[in-house]
């Protein structure tokens, strides 16, 4: 059962310690809009439980992400921003080595396309697309050996709508592309993809074939759901419900392979009404779900595949 906001409230409002495994066990049924920020810092490892200088700690993020901003180079006159109006950052583009302009113009194109397709949920982010492109070339100036690629955007995307501080939505990012590359470093994104399409065609096998029936190449849509963690498929809405529960159990991302396939279950009965291009276009710009049926879904996948011993991952599912 979902927690409510005072529960969140208490949890995180003790004076010396948050118990993070309390915060972890009430966040994987889902968080309320109003704290979400507040406990992602905890789940995404940018607040640490230990309250002692928890002030003086968040400042000196805030001046870090200031003086990486102050290096990528000085603003135009006139836009610089001040510390009374905090949540509106209206600032300039920066330049930086590592973001050259012809890749600043592709990713004001790529932000561009984000918002315009969840234009009605960002509708009160203020100065959205300005923000989440300084993040990005933020991030890219302090992660030297990270290129830009489009699924970036998407990524970073739900950070800056769901903070107004630009430090904040950095400082979260770093912590998502660590548990990222963490999740991804023991077993590559292809192997965990090819262990999704195996247990497809096993735990939903009339599914699968219709796909084959109506020829759609799914690959290249689940090979998409797995670099985005369907961040560009899901309504923006959905995902934050869903990335609760990610950055909260013990498996973490490691449940994405069963979300995938609940998401499919759900679809069943309206995909094998479709033909190929309706497939590929639902399969790309997913429907609002119940994420919390999905969530439940997953976590009985996983348990049936663990049982089965279906999967040559087992040892990763089952954590």
């Amino acid at each position: 059962m979902a927690n409510t906001t005072s529960d969140f409230v208490e949890l995180l409002s003790a004076e010396t310690h948050v118990d993070i495994d309390k915060v972890r066990s009430a966040a994987r049924h889902g968080i309320p809009n109003e704290v979400r920020g507040e406990v992602w810092k905890y789940l995404l490892g940018v607040e640490v439980p230990d309250k002692t200088d928890e002030l003086s700690r968040r400042q000196a993020k805030q001046d870090e992400y200031r003086l990486l901003r102050q290096q990528q180079g000085s603003p135009t006159s006139g836009s610089a921003t001040s510390s009374s109006s905090s949540n509106r950052l209206v600032t300039p583009s920066f330049h930086s080595s590592a973001f050259p302009d012809t890749s600043l113009k592709r990713v004001r194109g790529e932000i561009s396309r984000y918002y315009k397709a969840r234009s009605k949920f960002l509708a009160a982010s203020p100065q959205f697309e300005k923000r989440l492109e300084e993040v990005l070339v933020a991030f890219l100036e302090h992660q030297r050996t990270v290129e830009y690629s489009p699924e970036l955007v998407y990524l970073c995307g739900p950070l800056v709508a769901l903070y107004r501080r630009e430090g904040d939505a950095f400082f979260g990012f770093l912590g998502l592309m660590t548990a990222i590359e963490d999740h991804y470093s023991t077993v590559t994104m292809n192997a965990r993809l090819s262990d999704f399409l195996m247990l497809f065609g096993i735990l939903l096998p009339d599914l699968h074939n219709h796909f084959e029936e109506e020829e759609v190449e799914f690959k290249e849509c689940a090979s998409s759901w797995f670099r985005h963690f369907l961040a560009k498929e899901l309504p923006l809405e959905c995902l934050l419900r869903l990335w609760d529960t990610y950055f909260s159990i013990p498996v973490g991302l490691g449940l994405h392979v069963f979300v995938c396939l609940a998401i499919l279950s759900s679809l069943k009965d309206s995909l094998e009404d479709l033909e190929q291009s309706e497939i590929h276009a639902v399969l790309l710009r997913l429907p609002s779900l119940d994420m919390d049926k999905i969530v439940n879904q997953a976590l009985s996948f996983r348990d049936e595949v663990v049982e089965r011993n279906l999967s040559d991952l087992v040892d990763q599912v089952a954590r």
